[in-house]
């Protein structure tokens, strides 16, 4: 009996050495990984234009807008990264032009600090975690439309193309609010599934037709 339980004893040491072995060695090789791709990442500067959440897009100053595949990258940054943060990009792969397929970002960094910004601006942020779903929204540009279409959620800047009627809703029998001159920089908020987009108006959601905004 004695033997018995020696051997399991034996059985279990080596075991729980087994999986501790094989823990630090796959804590080295990633510590190896990142220490390799350390020595050949590279980085560039720009100015946060845009971002869903898996996405994020920055205008260089090259004046190249390039979008980038976010969802393995780790955030360096204070209260989120909205539009107009200034951020440096970590990452690794070729980047041919403005295709960024083959990169791999490994970090967004920024020393910008949105304290403050969220609770009256209804500007979107990325949380530290990078959770789209820990995103905030305040009221300002981000309403449901009336007409109950369907909306796809962004928070980025575009260009009006040529002077256009704002509208209280997404449809075109709905409210005049104003008019947007040609040139003119507004936040969208929302692409509707009827080609009208949410944006925002004077401090309020408005609603423009989608050929007449250009990103």
């Amino acid at each position: 009996m004695k033997d018995k339980l020696k051997y399991l004893l034996l059985l279990l040491l080596s075991v729980l050495c087994l999986t501790v072995l094989n823990a630090c060695g796959k804590d080295d090789s990633a510590a190896e990984e990142e220490a390799a791709l350390d020595s050949v990442s590279a980085s560039m500067d720009g100015t946060v234009t845009a971002f869903t959440g898996k996405e994020i897009s920055v205008i260089t100053s090259d004046n190249e807008k390039l979008t980038f595949d976010m969802t393995k990258a780790e955030l360096d940054c204070k209260n989120g990264i909205i539009p107009g943060n200034k951020v440096t990009l970590i990452y690794v792969g070729p980047l041919d032009g403005t295709d960024t397929g083959k990169v791999r970002l490994r970090k967004i960094i920024t020393t910008d600090d949105n304290a403050g910004l969220l609770p009256t601006d209804g500007t979107k942020v990325i949380s530290p975690s990078g959770d789209a779903e820990g995103f905030h929204s305040g009221k300002a540009g981000y309403d449901e439309p009336d007409s109950g279409t369907e909306v796809e959620e962004k928070t980025e800047t575009v260009t009006v193309k040529s002077p256009v009627n704002v509208r209280a809703d997404a449809a075109s029998q709905a409210e005049v609010l104003g008019v947007l001159q040609g040139g003119a920089t507004v936040t969208r908020t929302g692409i509707c599934d009827n080609g009208w987009h949410r944006i925002v108006y004077e401090g309020e959601t408005g609603y423009v037709w989608g050929e007449y905004l250009s990103d």
